[in-house]
């Protein structure tokens, strides 16, 4: 090819690269405009119908469902993320979640840290009381015991924190994670009242003839969805969202469904055992809805959860115990033995639950629940693991370290083909010890909203306001768990002590 046909070759290269630049940029703006926005959403998935767990333990409710809709109609994606009522401000503040949708109110104190979205819903405080001793208003409520969710309006309002709608007197504020456990206070008669919304006064007292319920003149209350500081192009996506939500009737539609047809079809569930029977009564319990479905979730849960967290606290333990043998052996401390009695003293100074917290909260910022529980157990269980450890090696006589030696073996040539060997059959023992105890541990996982046995349990209380029998059946299924575990290790010393 000439001179000339390359120049000719080289133009149309550069002619077809212009030609087809547009068509790339326009690509690649429909790529662009195709992707959708994810907004993770953090919700208390306790108070029902605004926000709770269906019978497969998925959240569902009114606020679900209703920014399910904005979110189809601005083409954007939600991610939802059950955690404490109390937990949900610090995590927006962490960046953690970018809206919360809990049935929130607007105040002045909230709105130096979030912003709001449009009003969705307006409801009234409401005082649920026993029909043996009822109170009326703020008056008749003053000096007296109410339970309250805590954080909530009704919070503020008990413990004079806002006069703004009335002023309750030298009141004792109950504080609760969730509303149905304030109305079983009531119930139990550790409380004289219960001030709540009046959707959900109206649904609690439908479903316990025992109640009643009187609307708080005055006490009209917003709700919105909480979104984080500054953010106004989402403030604009959930705003615009929802007025197409109420122009289509969707918004009319959801109303009827979760708070017109709910009321209507709650059942009293006072009475189940004087009309149905004892297997009545367990019948309501566990079949209805599928209840004992979180009985066995939970009980998976806690049984993962526990076996990953003993391989990881061993894992951690051995490092641990052989950094503190070591430094004992030289007769000095080093910088990873003194790391190591630390890491000792302090997690076996402070309580689980609450370096639970701060690994989920703080660590993962309200990430990978399951596994920030792993990690905060295996770190809890490694400083008892290493104790234990370091115990079993120690036992082992002194004479067989003087025999490795003898036999021209190294320290760690020692420690792993004779030492360890031996100590194994002192540490098993202890180590399945740790297994059980760590499957009570987990009780706590609730804590960081993760379904566990215990809060299984607790979640069908709060559906049946039958207290004894769902905690009774879940400390029977942790009983038998750790009966067969314990039969289990009583087999296994027998083993051990037959082959010494």
């Amino acid at each position: 090819m000439g001179r000339n046909g390359k120049s000719r070759a080289l133009i149309c290269f550069v002619l077809c690269m212009i030609m087809a630049l547009p068509v790339y940029f326009s690509s690649a703006v429909a790529v662009k405009a195709a992707e959708q926005q994810t907004i993770i959403i953090g919700t208390n998935a306790e108070y029902s119908p605004f926000e709770y767990l269906d019978d497969n333990g998925n959240i569902t409710g009114f606020d679900y469902d209703l920014l399910e809709a904005i979110a189809k109609e601005e083409n954007v994606k939600l991610v939802w993320k059950d955690m404490p009522f109390d937990s949900l401000m610090g995590s927006m503040e962490a960046g953690d979640v970018q809206v919360i949708a809990a049935g929130i109110g607007p105040t002045e104190d909230r709105k130096k840290s979030v912003d709001f979205s449009d009003v969705y819903y307006t409801g009234t405080q409401c005082i649920i009381s026993r029909k043996d001793n009822p109170i009326k208003d703020f008056e008749e409520m003053s000096g007296k015991t109410v339970a309250v969710l805590e954080g909530a309006q009704s919070d503020m309002i008990a413990s004079g924190e806002t006069t703004d709608y009335g002023e309750v007197k030298d009141a004792k504020v109950k504080r609760f994670k969730n509303a149905s456990s304030a109305v079983m206070e009531l119930k139990n008669g550790g409380a004289d009242a219960v001030l709540i919304d009046n959707i959900m006064a109206e649904i609690y007292c439908k479903q316990n003839s025992d109640l009643q319920y009187e609307s708080v003149p005055s006490t009209a209350e917003d709700t919105v969805f909480c979104i984080e500081k500054g953010n106004t192009e989402l403030v604009q996506i959930i705003n615009d969202g929802l007025a197409k939500v109420k122009k289509s009737g969707e918004y009319d539609d959801l109303y009827q469904k979760y708070f017109v047809d709910t009321l209507e079809n709650s059942e009293d569930v006072t009475d189940v055992t004087a009309t149905d029977g004892f297997l009545g009564l367990l019948s309501f319990i566990f079949l209805q809805d599928n209840r004992w479905k979180f009985y066995i979730n939970g009980l998976g849960i806690t049984l993962i959860v526990s076996l990953l967290s003993v391989i990881v606290g061993i894992l951690i333990g051995l490092v641990v115990a052989l950094v503190r043998l070591g430094a004992a052996k030289k007769g000095r401390r080093t910088i990873l033995s003194t790391i190591a009695d630390i890491y000792v003293d302090v997690i076996r100074g402070t309580p689980s639950v609450l370096q639970l917290m701060i690994i989920y909260f703080a660590v993962f910022h309200s990430r990978l629940g399951y596994v920030a529980a792993v990690i905060s157990f295996g770190i809890n269980s490694g400083a008892y693991v290493s104790e234990v450890i370091r115990g079993g090696i120690l036992s082992v006589d002194k004479g067989q370290s003087e025999a490795g030696r003898s036999l021209g073996l190294g320290y760690k040539d020692t420690m792993r083909f004779i030492i360890i060997p031996q100590a194994v059959k002192t540490i098993l023992p202890a180590m399945g010890n740790e297994f059980i105890q760590l499957i009570k541990e987990t009780s706590i996982l609730g804590y960081v909203g993760i379904m566990d046995l215990t809060k299984a349990a607790s979640y069908v209380s709060s559906r049946t306001y039958q207290m004894f029998i769902p905690l009774i059946v879940a400390g029977i299924m942790y009983y038998l768990i750790v009966k067969c575990l314990s039969l289990l290790l009583k087999r296994f010393e027998r083993r051990l002590r037959e082959s010494d």
